[in-house]
C-alpha cells in the first residue's frame, strides 16, 4: 500500500512569503459591473460586514449604491467587509480577496498590481488587519444576512459545533475548520472533515511540544505524524502534518500557515479528506508559550 506523509513547520517570527503574479491582476466579474483578485486588502473605510463565500462580495456591493469597494477575508468563516471611498491603497493579504465596482472607485489596474506586487506584509501586520477585522460592527439588512448566511453554509461543509479535547472552544475549533475549507473553496477543493482520530494525534503532539517547550515533528518518543496517526487507529494511506508555535489566535496561525509555501500546499492537498487540530499552551516556556497541530489524512 502506498502511502504519501509530508510535514511542514512554522513559528511567529519566520514567515516565508511568496509572491504571486495572480495577486497583480483584476478579472472582470458580477456581469461586468466589478472588478476583482485575489491575496489582497483594502484597509480601512468599512461601512459593513456581511458573512460568506468570495463569490457573493462583488454581487453586494454592486448591489448597494453606498459601497464602492470591499475586502473578503476568511474571518468567522468567511466575510465581506464593504467599503466606502473614492480611492484606496491596496496591499497583499494572502488568502484573502478584493475588488471595486467600475464605475464607483477611481483604480488603474497597473498601479493597483504595481502596488500589490510590491508589498510584502509581515504576519504581525497581517494580523493586525485581521483583529482590526474582528472589532468592526457586523451590521447588514436581513435579506443579506440571510443570503450570505446560505451561501458561508455552503462552502464550510464539514463544519461541527462538537466539542473535542485540542485545546480549542468549539467555537476556535468551528473557525479553524471553516478557514481551512473556505481556502480549499477558493481554489476548487472539497471540504475536509474533523476526524476525531486526527484530533487525538494532534492534541498528543501539540501537548508534547509545550511540555517540552519544542516545535517540531518528532515526538519525544521518536515518533513521526504518521506513528501518532496509527496510534489512535487512523490507517492513513496520506499524511500531512502542519506546526507551528507563537501565535496567539485562530486567525494568527492560519494567516502564518498560509503565508508559507509548504504549509499552504498542506491545506491544499487534494487527497486528503479529514483533519484535526490542537493548540496546547506552557507560560513557563521561554521562548514560545503556544504550541500547534494540524494532521490532514485519508484512509
Amino acid at each position: 500500500m502506498f502511502r504519501s506523509p509530508v510535514l511542514a513547520l512554522s513559528v511567529a517570527a519566520v514567515v516565508a512569503m511568496t509572491r504571486s503574479s495572480s495577486a497583480a491582476a483584476f478579472a472582470v466579474g458580477s456581469q461586468g459591473r466589478v472588478m476583482w483578485q485575489n491575496n489582497c486588502d483594502y484597509y480601512g473605510s468599512d461601512i459593513y460586514s456581511v458573512p460568506g463565500i468570495p463569490d457573493i462580495c462583488g454581487d453586494l456591493c454592486a448591489n448597494d449604491s453606498d459601497c464602492t469597494h470591499w475586502s473578503w477575508t476568511y474571518f468567522k468563516g468567511g466575510t465581506c467587509w464593504l467599503k466606502n471611498g473614492e480611492a484606496a491603497s491596496i496591499s497583499t493579504y494572502w488568502g484573502a480577496g478584493c475588488g471595486y465596482v467600475i464605475d464607483r472607485f477611481s483604480s488603474s489596474d497597473a498601479a493597483s498590481a504595481d502596488q500589490a506586487d510590491q508589498s510584502v506584509q509581515q504576519n504581525a501586520d497581517q494580523d493586525q488587519n485581521a483583529q482590526q477585522n474582528a472589532d468592526q460592527t457586523i451590521d447588514q439588512a436581513s435579506d443579506q444576512e440571510s443570503a450570505s448566511q446560505a451561501s458561508a453554509s455552503s462552502q464550510t461543509s464539514g463544519s461541527t459545533s462538537t466539542s473535542y479535547d485540542n485545546g480549542l472552544t468549539s467555537a476556535e475549533t468551528a473557525e479553524m475548520l471553516a478557514s481551512i475549507n473556505a481556502y480549499r473553496a477558493e481554489n476548487g477543493l472539497k471540504a475536509l472533515t474533523i476526524d476525531a482520530r486526527l484530533v487525538a494525534a494532534a492534541n498528543v503532539h501539540s501537548k508534547d511540544q509545550a511540555t517540552h517547550c519544542t516545535m517540531t515533528h518528532d515526538g519525544t518518543d521518536g515518533s513521526k505524524p504518521w506513528d501518532r496517526m496509527e496510534d489512535q487507529g487512523y490507517d492513513w494511506t496520506v499524511a500531512a502534518e502542519n506546526v507551528a508555535a507563537g501565535q496567539t489566535s485562530v486567525s494568527a496561525v492560519m494567516t502564518s500557515w498560509w503565508n508559507s509555501v509548504g504549509h499552504r500546499a498542506n491545506i491544499l492537498k487534494d487527497d486528503v479528506v479529514n483533519v484535526g487540530f490542537a493548540l496546547a499552551t506552557n507560560d513557563a516556556c521561554s521562548e514560545y508559550k503556544t504550541y500547534w497541530t494540524q494532521d490532514f489524512g485519508a484512509e
